[in-house]
């Protein structure tokens, strides 16, 4: 049972956008943080069935979809997220797709709501949205049935987080209609993919059949529900080896492939899978990659185990040790790196291009150095604490679960022998911090361009998290992260949500750190002044010149050569500017130095200063 935190608002200077405070005046939430009396969020489930070719990339399918409206409001009209859409000629788009996949999109042949045919007329397109008008509103606490059949070509040549990897390898994402989130902070949420902000969805459940031709194998989202009638009693084996083993099992082979010694049949197979309560369903498909799978116990009250899955090309020396990375991160998320049981049934990495996380799936590019391996498997993996077990909503503040899962399994590759695991700080504090592409991270991710895009997601967002870590120590920051996961588990915060957990469970404002890195334009500018050397008594002063808290560090050298570290957190700004330092040393002080590589600072010039 997890320490209850903040049931009584508490003051605070924290900056909170206007809407959000319409939230708090409606009491969906607080300003303790936790969701308030009246919080509410829909969701749908969603039985879809569907027939896809790897080879040409064609999918028809038809869905039912069960929408839920558990708001205060009617209605009058859904928003459905088309994301195929954005290879449509004319499309506004933030990344390069290849000119041979510009398409129709996504051609839906019928759709009813409640058993009444929807005409064209009442279809409104937006971007990647569908805007459908409903035959009758739909009321508080009510639900409707929508009814659709569609048929899309997905790209055969753009690897935008999803694509073709060879002539039988498909990874699968964004491939069905999909009703966007109504909140109650933003309503419905609108915004278009442009192939940069990531995604925001209810949760939702699935129950999924997708027809495959003959010798396909699939891995995705949820628990396959015909496995038995599907693979050998060889292959059942070894996935029954794997899901109680803490070593790797080499689940399908090459030889597997080559002996016909995979799937019992030599024709056309229909994969169902289910999945509850998350945010999206994606899949893999392929006739010659090999899997590779472990489990561990990720739950030692229960005793429940997760598998761990690779799957790779065969004769892929990248994906080789993949399952044990992602194994190993399953067991630190889970034990001491958050402390809260990983929450799903398995993870498999599948090895396509770059590096993207979808509910108990990751789409990762391959890489031969272990570093590598070991940096995109752990970010990608951990993403499935933020935000799929906790919805953060990526389209609007992609900052928020990009920096957290930058900067928290960072102690994996640490462990793994990278020994400047933090340099994204440096690499923000050189590159733009300051500058006036360095906007505010309460800016709308949909308003960034792409190289602010990642520089404010990966960089400064995981820099404040990093300095929030060292400040508040590593057992309280892991605390907020469980009181978060306790509170927000399978719904919608907000970054004043977290802020405010943060004031909770710190037990005090944290406005003065926050408001600044998260919130406001500046800058980190640390200065030297006033030193002095008298009897062996070294005195100085530290100025924050810039906005931006963050630690102190001293290296003072002596006339031997000999050094020492003085260190403070970014807590000595709490009150003041100016932070004075006094100490006697018994040999003669020649040099001091402020800063380090993990500390930005815009003016490093003024940051040293030797002494005769």
């Amino acid at each position: 049972m997890l320490a209850c935190y903040g049931l009584a608002a508490q003051p605070t200077k924290l900056y909170v956008p206007t809407n959000v405070q319409r939230a708090i005046e409606h009491g969906t939430r607080t300003m303790s943080g936790v969701p308030g009396s009246a919080y509410f969020q829909n969701s749908s489930t969603y039985q879809i069935k569907a027939t896809f070719d790897p080879a040409t990339a064609k999918l028809e399918g038809t869905e039912t979809v069960t929408y839920h409206n558990a708001s205060p409001d009617t209605l009058k009209y859904l928003v459905i997220r088309l994301y195929p859409n954005i290879f449509q000629p004319g499309m506004f788009r933030q990344t390069e797709v290849d000119s041979a996949d510009i398409n129709r999109g996504v051609t839906i042949s019928q759709m009813k709501i409640n058993g009444v045919v929807v005409p064209a007329s009442k279809f409104h397109y937006g971007g990647t949205n569908l805007i459908v008008l409903l035959p009758s509103a739909l009321e508080p606490t009510s639900s409707l049935k929508m009814e659709v059949s569609w048929d899309v070509t997905l790209p055969n040549k753009t690897q935008m987080r999803m694509g073709r990897y060879d002539s039988t390898s498909y990874f699968v994402a964004y491939w069905y209609p999909q009703i966007a989130v109504y909140d109650d902070v933003n309503g419905w949420s609108r915004e278009s993919y442009t192939g940069l902000a990531e995604f925001y969805n209810d949760f939702n459940n699935y129950d999924v059949e997708v027809n495959l031709p003959a010798g396909y194998v699939a891995w995705a989202t949820g628990v396959l529900q015909n496995q038995s009638t599907l693979f050998t009693d060889k292959i059942l084996g070894r996935i029954a080896q794997a899901q109680a083993s803490d070593s790797v099992v080499s689940i399908i082979t090459a030889n597997d492939y080559r002996d016909g010694d995979v799937l019992r049949s030599k024709g056309e197979n229909t994969w169902h899978f289910k999945a509850d309560n998350v945010t999206d369903f994606a899949f893999g498909t392929t006739t010659h990659y090999v899997w590779d799978g472990t489990s561990v116990e990720v739950d030692s009250a229960t005793g429940r185990r997760a598998m761990a899955n690779a799957v790779y090309k065969v004769g892929s020396i990248e994906g080789r040790g993949i399952a044990a990375i992602a194994r190993h991160t399953l067991l630190r998320l889970s034990t001491d790196l958050i402390g809260v049981p990983y929450p799903y049934p398995h993870n498999t990495i599948w090895e396509g291009n770059s590096g993207m996380e979808f509910p108990m799936m990751c789409n990762d590019g391959p890489v031969e150095n272990t570093l590598e391996k070991v940096f995109v498997t752990s970010h990608e993996v951990s993403h499935s604490y933020f935000p799929f077990m906790v919805g953060t909503n990526e389209t609007l503040y992609g900052w928020v679960d990009e920096g957290l899962v930058t900067f928290i399994p960072k102690a994996i590759e640490q462990e793994a022998g990278n020994k400047n695991a933090h340099y994204y700080i440096a690499a923000y504090g050189r590159r733009v911090m300051g500058s006036s592409n360095d906007v505010p991270l309460s800016v709308p991710t949909t308003q960034l361009s792409e190289s602010t895009y990642f520089v404010q997601n990966y960089g400064r967002a995981a820099a404040g998290f990093y300095f929030l870590n060292d400040m508040l120590g590593k057992e309280t920051f892991r605390k907020v992260m469980q009181e978060f996961i306790h509170r927000w588990a399978g719904k919608h915060p907000t970054p004043t949500d977290l802020a405010l957990t943060f004031n909770a469970v710190a037990g005090e404002d944290l406005a003065w750190f926050w408001n600044p890195w998260f919130y406001q334009y500046g800058y980190a500018d640390l200065a030297l002044s006033n030193v002095s050397v008298k009897g062996g008594d070294l005195s100085l002063t530290v100025q924050k010149r810039g906005s931006f808290p963050v630690p102190v560090k001293l290296t003072i050298t002596f006339d031997d050569g000999a050094t020492t570290s003085i260190y403070k957190t970014a807590a000595v700004w709490k009150d003041g500017d100016a932070w004075t330092f006094k100490q006697k040393f018994e040999k003669p002080v020649t040099k001091v130095v402020l800063g380090d590589r993990d500390i930005p600072d815009a003016f490093p010039e003024n940051n040293s200063i030797t002494l005769k």
